[in-house]
């Protein structure tokens, strides 16, 4: 029996930059544990140009991090992506405002990527049975940390949000990027419950 892949959808407001890399880097973290079969990542932007390329900066810190940056074009957010989606990761609140605006019902699986990390790092492993399939493990999770988001310990609001690069050095691009990569390995097993790979907060 087929099982449908899970659909993440990644965030931000050009889909140039920053969700491209989150987009990259998290299905690669994805595949690199034999699970991209079972999850299927994708990105638009709030304010995106359909079809438009990825800044070239973005392209080359993927390159560096040995992600593929080819055969991207940006795509825009809608109230269709978000209701297929069961996973909805931003840059920053204001697009995860944008996503809850479309579709209100997506608050429980919407997220910013620095908070998504903040609750992996932090919140307890969620009750999962053993005999749940990959697909069905994250589900489960992503409503765990829905209701792991009020409890587990936050400095400043603004510390969720990972600001834009566009129009910065190199240098900006590689911290974006760095901190994209640093998250996704704090939120993928997590989600997959993969054992010994989560800081203990």
């Amino acid at each position: 029996m087929s099982v449908t892949p899970l659909r993440v959808v990644m965030v931000c407001t050009g889909n140039i930059c920053r969700s491209p890399m989150m987009e990259r880097i998290l299905q690669d973290s994805f595949d690199r544990r034999g699970a991209g079969d079972d999850v299927v990542v994708t990105s638009a932007g709030t304010w995106a140009n359909p079809g438009e390329s990825m800044q070239p900066f973005a392209a080359a810190m993927l390159t560096q991090h040995g992600v593929g940056a080819a055969h991207f074009g940006a795509t825009a957010l809608t109230e269709e992506l978000v209701r297929s989606s069961d996973l909805v990761v931003t840059a920053a609140r204001e697009h995860r405002s944008r996503v809850v605006g479309l579709v209100p019902g997506a608050v429980r699986r919407t997220f910013t990527l620095l908070e998504l990390a903040r609750i992996a790092s932090t919140a307890p492993a969620p009750p999962l049975p053993e005999s749940a399939g990959l697909a069905a493990r994250v589900r489960q999770t992503v409503a765990w940390a829905a209701q792991m988001r009020g409890s587990v310990s936050r400095h400043e609001e603004s510390a969720d949000d990972l600001d834009d690069p566009l129009g910065a050095p190199l240098d900006i691009y590689r911290e974006r990027a760095e901190a994209i990569a640093t998250a996704v390995e704090q939120i993928v097993p997590f989600l997959i419950g993969e054992p010994g790979e989560r800081s203990s907060g």
